[in-house]
């Protein structure tokens, strides 16, 4: 049975600690907004039904300009976000169409996701109905104080969670219906999910799909994408055309 899926990028954040300037998910990587990285994928991906995109709302005008020159196989939807990060992802799950069983919510900071990522998250729908993306933990882990040391964390129980992350779509609005009532709200999906009974699954993924949060968070990308070392995402990256 084909998997009824809204895909939905939250490029909403201001990207403070990038510096740029300018929303984290505009800057330019490889001649291309941020954010395009991974809308291709997505838009690219069989299982895609619907594709939302949450940006600012001083930039819902620009973005639809630049999606219209793409080309994209589907007509993705431009949400603007919210005050909170929380905020903004609910903003794009509720314009997700009733016809949608699966949101799968990805972070446009994370420019190296793929289709071999996003195939091992879906496989999880067939036993949670929540599931995050994580990578295993390769380095010691130790807790501290003040400016000594304390004990070490056994590693082999411990995961670097990120995103894409999966969720049925009805449970996860009936999660932030109740989100209100928690304080502190949750930042992450999966923790409000956990907060209401579900059990979150996990898929894991190489390391290659990080974050863009700091300028050495930013020129890594770089030189990935001008040394062509993204073909180890598992094979060329399909353009829109």
């Amino acid at each position: 049975m084909p998997i009824s899926l809204a895909s939905i990028i939250v490029a909403a954040g201001a990207g403070s600690r990038l510096g740029a300037g300018i929303p984290k998910a505009y800057i330019t990587l490889g001649n291309k907004p941020l954010y395009q990285w991974s809308l291709e994928q997505f838009d690219s991906h069989e299982a895609t039904s619907q594709g939302i995109i949450v940006v600012p709302q001083a930039r819902t005008h620009a973005t639809d300009s630049h999606l219209a020159t793409l080309g994209s196989k589907h007509a993705w939807n431009i949400v603007a976000g919210g005050e909170h990060r929380w905020q903004s992802t609910l903003n794009g799950v509720a314009a997700s169409d009733d016809s949608c069983e699966w949101v799968m919510i990805h972070d446009a900071a994370r420019p190296f996701v793929n289709h071999e990522i996003i195939d091992a998250l879906l496989q999880k729908r067939h036993s949670f109905k929540s599931a995050i993306i994580a990578t295993t933990v390769v380095d010691t882990v130790r807790r501290y104080c003040g400016d000594a040391c304390t004990e070490t964390l056994d590693r082999t129980e411990l995961a670097r969670v990120g995103t894409p992350q999966l969720f049925h779509r009805k449970a996860l609005l009936d999660a932030f219906s109740r989100a209100a009532h928690m304080h502190p709200v949750p930042t992450d999906e999966a923790m409000l999910m956990e907060k209401i009974g579900h059990t979150t699954g996990i898929a894991f993924c190489n390391s290659l799909n990080f974050k863009i949060t700091t300028p050495t968070d930013l020129a890594i990308a770089e030189a990935l994408c001008e040394s062509k070392a993204t073909l180890l995402l598992g094979g060329d990256r399909p353009r829109l055309h």
